[in-house]
């Protein structure tokens, strides 16, 4: 095995920190990731007997210059499955909404002992300086929620 000075080693650790340095800064973005971001998650399934739907809540999670919310609902349908669509407008400054749509992804009827049912978790990533943040589905109004300053909220909005 050959031996190395520790000069020698020492010279080649330090140009690896600098070379792996280098590589970092090249591959690390720059900008983050603006606001308004979105991303949904869905699962399916038969309504159990001691559940209810429709039922949804939101949450409201101030952060800095974000604000974000999650927002989750359970419903039922008639297929065995639904596609869940959603994007974030901002129809005028300071105003955003979140307009998520709904449509059967098959078109088996559930069985009878089966109500088909779909639980889904949402969040939203807005500006804290927003006026109102509004969710729709399929067009109608579920909830809107002003900006009253930079305080969490929790919300039901079914009952």
């Amino acid at each position: 095995m050959p031996s190395y000075s520790t000069a020698a080693l020492v010279a080649v650790f330090l140009v690896g920190v600098v070379l792996g340095g280098a590589g970092v800064a090249f591959v690390t973005p720059t900008e983050t990731t603006t606001s308004p971001t979105s991303s949904i998650a869905a699962a399916a399934g038969c309504l159990a007997p001691d559940e209810t739907a429709p039922s949804s809540w939101i949450v409201r999670v101030p952060a800095g210059d974000q604000t974000t919310f999650a927002f989750n609902r359970t419903f039922t349908h008639e297929t065995t499955g639904v596609r869940i669509d959603g994007t974030v407008d901002t129809p005028e400054s300071g105003v955003y909404v979140y307009r998520l749509t709904t449509t059967p992804e098959d078109e088996k009827p559930s069985s009878d002992d089966c109500t088909p049912r779909t639980t889904m978790d949402a969040v939203v990533s807005i500006p804290s300086d927003y006026e109102s943040f509004t969710v729709t589905v399929d067009g109608e109004e579920m909830v809107t929620i002003e900006n009253d300053g930079s305080n969490p909220l929790f919300r039901t909005i079914e009952g």
